[in-house]
């Protein structure tokens, strides 16, 4: 499954907001505490996946861009 991650981010935003309310139910407040670690674990992946994307176009255009060398 694909995450969104700007919709992610967007819940996890909205999450943070109803957490600082003082009036929080604890019960409630540690559920949605819970849903806030996993959802900053799929924004996490996201980022992950983007960061080996990035180093292997690099590592591509690093050896292209590579001066030729006669031996």
């Amino acid at each position: 499954m694909k995450v969104d991650f700007d919709k992610t981010v967007a819940e996890l935003e909205e999450l943070t907001k109803r957490l600082e309310d003082p009036n929080l139910d604890l019960n409630e407040g540690i559920e949605l505490f819970n849903k806030g670690v996993i959802l900053s674990k799929k924004c996490l992946e996201v980022l992950e996946d983007g960061k080996g994307k990035i180093s292997i176009l690099t590592d591509e255009i690093n050896n292209v861009s590579k001066p030729f060398e006669e031996e």
